[in-house]
């Protein structure tokens, strides 16, 4: 952030360069409180709009997207840092929770219940909250707020979004997106102000009847204690320290290349990233010979390049945040096999590029086996035993994606049972969702019980409403 002629501006840069992409004047409190208040009036249209008919406006948005998937692919790239096959990939993601929640417009149902009153008809239905407050992240800069804002409008909600300072250019893109496909003005406003600012506001404001959040758990806990007082509905999505367990008959070569997927893409800035790799010890010599032999074929590059699978992390605070976790790993006794300390290349001279790097000899009490790093640093972890390695994996305080290779059914089932995580995978990449699910965390990864994404999202954007008739 920066001051000009007195006012404040957040900068958007390019990670990969550091260059100047565009300068975003902060809001001042009266500025936001305005934003909410336009939100607000806008909504009393907007939630006698069919909700079918609100779940088109959604379709039209999505049809755009994908028809620009290309365009805006280039601009997550730009702005972010993703590699450009994953920026693109945002997108599309993006157009599947679209149209995935435009058809919850036609389910927006409720309960015809049997009375025990002769000549009474009870009955449910649904009913939007109001105005919602939704602040993201600018790891996943599309798509979260996709996947926020879709079930709130189809639900017959109204929206301020405070996006990430990192990728306010992606989201003024977006606001200009929904205006043109009609969507009621003021019905979805953008603020740009500091965290804290927008946490006060809406807390105060009686107009903000909910709040959804993704971010770092530290943040969250705080919004979530500054909301309390008002007793509001809060949801958040946070943290994560992703398990990775390996068995010894796990099918090697498979479970690196899911390593890979899910812990180095996005330059491991993901919440659900693989992170703390638990391999059996029968087989943890050919295991890390052949997850070392997997990582030569993982490119570091400029994210425009078609051969890099990792790009630059996002910003100066983020590069300096995992530097730090890399060298605590060293200081605690963890023993860096894989990554390289400096890059010579003249591409990576400018901007906030960190080749992958891979640790063994990790045990519990070390750092990187306990606090998120997000970034694309991996720790091997030997166990014998596997009741002790599940142990080993719950004993943190974050629970939301976790994975297991194994071929053994029975061992599956009990690792389903006993993982304390929200997302649950079996042979499969810990990043792995798709939109008709739930997703979530529970322990300091959630906070308000609802789940994000599938039928599930729905309810925290409405409330019950129960009716007796007498007839």
């Amino acid at each position: 952030m920066i001051n000009v002629l007195d006012k404040e501006t957040f900068l958007s840069l390019n990670p990969s360069t550091e260059e100047v992409l565009a300068e975003f004047q902060v809001m001042e409190k009266h500025e936001v409180e305005e934003k909410i208040l336009l939100a607000a009036e806008a909504q009393k249209e907007w939630r006698k709009t069919p909700a079918p008919v609100r779940g088109e406006f959604l379709l039209k948005i999505a049809a755009l997207l994908e028809e620009r998937a290309e365009e805006w692919g280039e601009l997550v790239t730009t702005e972010v840092g993703k590699c450009l096959r994953d920026g693109v990939a945002e997108i599309h993601r993006s157009v599947s929770f679209l149209r995935f929640f435009a058809g919850e417009g036609y389910r927006m149902t409720g309960e015809t219940i049997p009375s025990r009153q002769e000549g009474v008809f009870s009955y449910t239905k649904q009913q939007p909250l109001g105005t919602i407050g939704v602040i993201t992240p600018w790891n996943v800069p599309l798509a979260i707020p996709i996947w926020k804002m879709a079930p709130a409008l189809v639900a017959g909600n109204s929206i301020v979004w405070k996006p990430a300072n990192q990728s306010l250019l992606l989201s003024q893109k977006f606001m200009s997106l929904l205006d043109e496909v009609g969507l009621p003005k003021n019905l979805v406003t953008m603020i740009v102000a500091d965290g804290p600012l927008v946490s006060e506001i809406f807390a105060e404001n009686e107009h903000i009847k909910a709040v959804t959040f993704t971010g770092s758990t530290k943040t969250g806990r705080i919004i979530n204690q500054v909301l309390a007082p008002r007793g509001i509905r809060f949801q958040a999505e946070m943290g994560g320290k992703n398990p990775f367990i390996i068995m010894a008959d796990a099918d090697i070569e498979q479970a690196c290349k899911d390593i890979v997927a899910g812990g180095l893409l996005d330059a491991g800035q993901r919440c659900t990233a693989t992170s703390r790799i638990f391999v059996h010890e029968s087989i943890y010599s050919t295991f890390r010979d052949k997850m070392l032999e997997t990582l030569e074929t993982v490119t570091l590059g400029l994210p425009t390049d078609e051969a890099s699978i990792i790009g630059p992390v996002v910003d100066k605070r983020q590069y300096e945040t995992i530097w730090s976790y890399i060298n605590e790993a060293k200081k605690e006794g963890a023993t860096l096999i894989y990554g390289t300390d400096h890059l010579e290349e003249e591409w990576a001279k400018k901007g906030y590029f960190i080749s992958p790097k891979l640790f063994d000899n990790v045990t519990q009490d070390m750092t990187i086996a306990k606090e998120e790093v997000f970034g694309p640093v991996l720790a091997l972890i030997k166990f014998s035993d596997f009741d002790e390695c599940l142990k080993q994996a719950n004993a943190i305080e974050y629970g939301l994606s976790s994975t297991i290779y194994t071929k053994g059914l029975q061992t599956a089932m009990k690792y389903v049972d006993d993982i304390e995580s929200g997302l649950v995978h079996i042979n499969m990449p810990s990043t792995y969702s798709e939109p008709q699910m739930p997703f979530g965390g529970i322990k300091a990864t959630g906070i308000g019980g609802f789940r994000e994404q599938g039928s599930h999202a729905i309810r925290f954007y409405t409330e019950w409403k129960t009716v007796y008739v007498r007839t």
